[in-house]
């Protein structure tokens, strides 16, 4: 079983190659962006690592989810990682009991201090794919699926010391799926009904 802590997860995302590329790319795709800067160790554990300043308007929170390798290149799937509880205390293998789960993964807290997650991965050539997502709506897909995903995925633990952290790695298609569903469609009115009092017709809203 893999073992991680926030120091370590820390010292490993100091070391990634084109992150300042990276960063910079942000800065030409969100309008009216000035600069980007690092943001505190204490900001950092609430889920920011960069801030991006726009001129007259608030910083967006950027958090950057490092892959220590491309599952495309090894697994052919294009997947991420969703995480599903940041702290369970329950056995280190399955059944994962929901008595266990004493604090929601980052991906479904909506609490979370961040605007944008931003996937990475390495390449072989030795740069790095990556993928932009606005995080509130990351946020409402990852709480409405979660659970088909675990049960279709399964879940994968990390011992983080005492405890363990939860994720599923759906594929990548699937969560932009989930995502562009609930941004595209209509809204349709509630269909009047008739209603007959005293001789009269009222209509009726659905109320």
């Amino acid at each position: 079983m893999i073992v991680h802590d926030f120091w370590e997860r820390l010292n490993f995302s100091k070391q990634i190659g084109h992150l300042e590329d990276l960063l910079e790319y942000l800065l030409t795709i969100i309008p009216g962006s000035v600069k980007w800067v690092k943001a505190t160790e204490d900001e950092d554990r609430s889920g920011v690592d960069y801030w991006i300043v726009r001129d007259g308007l608030r910083p967006l929170a950027v958090d950057v989810k490092h892959r220590e390798f491309d599952p495309i290149e090894r697994w052919g799937v294009d997947d991420i990682c969703i995480e599903t509880t940041a702290v369970y205390v329950g056995p280190p293998k399955p059944p994962w009991l929901d008595e266990y789960r004493k604090v929601k993964g980052w991906t479904i807290d909506p609490q979370k201090r961040t605007d944008l997650i931003v996937y990475t991965w390495p390449l072989s050539n030795g740069g790095r794919r990556f993928w932009v997502v606005y995080f509130p709506f990351l946020c409402h897909v990852a709480q409405k699926f979660w659970r088909r995903w675990a049960a279709e995925y399964g879940e994968k633990a990390v011992r983080n010391r005492d405890y363990l952290t939860l994720c599923v790695f759906p594929p990548r298609y699937v969560v932009e799926r989930a995502i562009r569903q609930c941004l595209l469609g209509t809204v349709e009115p509630p269909i009047p009904q008739c209603v007959d009092h005293w001789g009269q017709f009222f209509w009726n809203w659905g109320q």
